[in-house]
């Protein structure tokens, strides 16, 4: 990637500098690379906001680039086509690409609303109240310059605030309506930005203007943005999806398949956008792409790859935040503004855009909870929602697409329209960081937003003891095995065995205020469960002895227990005395499985056996630790499991009483890939070990691939 930006900066340079220029402009690009990751690891260390961190070293970039010998590091300078077409790609991808669509379709209506609805009333508020307030203070602004730069600010961009929601514990709602709204309302900003910048393009050529004829040219426009956007990636992401059904378990193919997605994807709406009639908004086009990726795409990513590719796409989008935050304030330096003389403005334009974002996301989220069409925001949350909204990477990319020579009737001041509009943007976004940025982490706490509920409360206990409980196992190993002295070992002990009595006092006590123990109890262990088994499936799936097809069945059915627990509704849907844990879509589904071949519904009952065994075999382990609390709750759900258990056994059975002849051959092909995965894990145990050469364990794996490709294949 950081080739691909290189490679990038020195096809913009190399018609107009010199190889000594590209250099030195690479050696800035580094630099600036460097910078960022100590800057990262001192914000960890410290417990900092990053994007705040940042904002102060660039202060000291600024006054160190003026020293002669050191104005190199200002050279790197970050031009509309870079953020364009470099790294916006892979911010939205990678925004869109961790949204699941069900919890997206659960909080549809608020997403939508504050998205879109009221991101046009923000822009509106903001256009008329500064075009009627900045001539109070003698600064007279044409009324589509105050528009434009309404559209330009009104979307949000909670990339810092995401950060430190992670540190502090917000709740996962929260986070994701944050997000969802930062994403859609991405598109919505840019294709209201562009509608506004060919108005003003026009009226500054004054050729032909209808006002009437040209407000419906850009309206059709603007849904042609919207809806193309969205009928474009239908065919993207077929296209991507198939093309990684053929390269299962290969890193390198699937990860950069993704990356060029991301790409490709906002490139081509791009181009189809200039050379045809129709426009599509690539920012809608790369968003559904990211989020088809991870709800469908993402079954089609090898499992072995699945977290490699959630690193990678992490890095991407910090290398991207940071490059372009940096850069963004070295365009400051380059600036020739009088910023003392737009300060009242700047106040002004502060005090409205705050206004504004409240009355965007109160208003609208109150009429959703008066008339109970979704659940509610509490009002906690509504206070965060109006506080916490940042804007930077797309808000500038936006300001820097304005042409320098653009002028419209009524602009006759020294300084252009695209110099005013980058001074509001860059110094909202200053207020941001320096005000919002150290004020959201004491608001989540005086609100106590961040406080765990009760069910969080038990998981982290749960957990919490289990790892403390490995620990001490291990430091008996360790002790065994003269890794450690007596007096080492004691004092090890000590403490470790001091942290567990106050982990179990702890949880005793959230028990004992606990109005329906036994409930979170039962939830908790539940959850557990569940994790057991989605661990189990993405095994077998990993080891090819369950197809796609299955395997999304399954899971979809683990995480949608998963939800109703955590939603605090019953682990299944109860039906005359029996469970039933099918939705609408399944219960359709299945009257067509009931046609399909026994192949493939033994597969699915036989891993469910698999899986249930092991559960069953886990839960018993769990059982025989003492978490102070009655193990009656562990005998329950293992029961629960057994019947399941019971029930997949007899499907089984019958299925190969019915069919024998091909699904004994099917048992004895489905044997081998469990000695493989069995042969693998000996292999690896052996390299770890140093039994074996590294040029011996490569060539085991290369053949056990070899295996599992040809299989597939079949």
């Amino acid at each position: 990637m950081l080739g691909y930006i290189l490679n990038f900066i020195y096809l913009n340079l190399k018609m107009e500098a010199s190889i000594e220029h590209f250099v030195m402009v690479s050696l800035s690009f580094f630099t600036l690379l460097i910078v960022s990751s100590f800057i990262y690891i001192i914000s960890k260390r410290v417990k900092f906001p990053y994007t705040v961190l940042l904002f102060l070293v660039w202060l000291l970039l600024v006054l160190v680039s003026k020293i002669s010998f050191l104005s190199w590091i200002a050279d790197f300078k970050l031009t509309p086509e870079i953020l364009f077409f470099v790294f916006l790609p892979i911010l939205v991808f990678e925004s869109a690409y961790n949204i699941k669509y069900k919890e997206l379709l659960k909080n549809s209506k608020t997403i939508f609303t504050m998205a879109v609805i009221w991101l046009l009333i923000s822009t509106f508020l903001i256009w008329v109240w500064l075009y009627y307030i900045f001539p109070l203070f003698g600064f007279e602004v044409p009324f589509i310059v105050t528009l434009l730069f309404g559209a330009i600010i009104s979307a949000t961009d909670p990339v810092a605030v995401l950060a430190l929601f992670k540190s502090v514990w917000a709740p996962r709602r929260l986070s994701l309506i944050f997000e969802w709204e930062s994403l859609f309302n991405d598109g919505t900003s840019l294709a209201v930005f562009l509608i506004i910048l060919g108005i003003l393009e026009t009226l500054a050529k004054w050729e032909h203007f209808s006002l009437s004829h040209s407000l419906f040219e850009w309206w059709l426009s603007f849904l042609s943005m919207v809806l193309g956007g969205i009928m474009f990636w239908l065919f993207m992401w077929w296209l991507f999806s198939k093309l990684l059904e053929k390269i299962k378990n290969v890193e390198e193919a699937e990860i950069t398949l993704t990356l060029t997605a991301a790409h490709t994807v906002f490139l081509l709406s791009e181009a189809f956008s200039m050379f045809t009639p129709i426009e599509i908004s690539w920012i809608i086009s790369t968003a559904i792409a990211g989020i088809v990726m991870w709800n469908y795409g993402r079954n089609k990513i090898s499992p072995k790859v699945e977290e490699y590719m959630e690193k990678f796409w992490e890095y991407a989008a910090w290398l991207a935040n940071s490059l372009v935050f940096l850069l963004m304030w070295l365009i400051l330096y380059h600036l020739n503004v009088n910023f003392i003389s737009f300060l009242p403005y700047v106040f002004i334009t502060i005090v409205v855009v705050i206004i504004a974002r409240w009355i965007s996301v109160y208003l609208p989220l109150n009429i959703l909870s008066k008339f109970k069409l979704e659940e509610e925001v509490p009002m906690t949350w509504q206070h965060l929602l109006a506080w916490g909204s940042l804007r930077w990477a797309l808000a500038l990319m936006m300001a820097l697409m304005v042409p320098e020579e653009l002028v419209v009737p009524g602009w006759d001041y020294t300084f252009s329209i695209r110099e005013f509009l980058i001074v509001l943007v860059i110094t909202w976004v200053m207020f941001t960081l320096i005000i919002k940025a150290l004020t959201i982490a004491p608001l989540m706490t005086k609100l106590k937003i961040n406080e765990l509920h009760s069910l969080e409360k038990f998981e982290y206990y749960e957990w919490y003891i289990l790892a403390l409980l490995k620990m001490l196992e291990n430091l008996d190993k360790i002790y065994s095995r003269w890794y450690i002295t007596e007096d080492e070992y004691d004092e090890l002990k000590k403490k470790y065995t001091k942290k567990l009595e106050w982990a179990f006092t702890w949880m005793e006590e959230l028990l004992k205020n606990e109005k329906n123990s036994w409930d979170l109890i039962n939830r908790a262990v539940s959850l557990h469960a569940l994790g057991i088994e989605k661990q189990y499936l993405k095994e077998l799936f990993m080891y090819n002895e369950i197809d796609e097809d299955n395997y999304t069945i399954l899971l979809w059915k683990i995480k949608r227990q998963q939800d109703r627990l955590e939603s605090w509704l019953s682990q299944f849907r109860w039906n005359n005395k029996s469970f039933d844990d099918k939705n609408i879509f399944e219960k359709f589904k299945e009257k067509s499985f009931e046609k399909e071949s026994p192949i493939n519904k033994y597969i699915r009952n036989r891993a469910k056996t698999i899986i249930l065994k092991k559960t069953i075999k886990d839960l018993k382990s769990l059982w025989s630790i003492d978490f102070h609390f009655d193990s009656k709750y562990f005998d329950k759900i293992i029961k629960l499991y057994e019947e399941l258990l019971n029930d997949s056994k007899i499907k089984l059975d019958r299925l190969l009483d019915e069919h024998k002849t091909t699904l004994m051959s099917l048992e004895t092909k489905l044997s081998e890939k469990t000695l493989l995965r069995l042969e693998e894990s000996i292999i690896n145990e052996l390299y770890e070990k140093e039994i074996i050469t590294p040029k011996l364990y490569h060539k085991f794996i290369e053949d056990i691939d070899e295996e599992i490709y040809d299989d597939i294949q079949k």
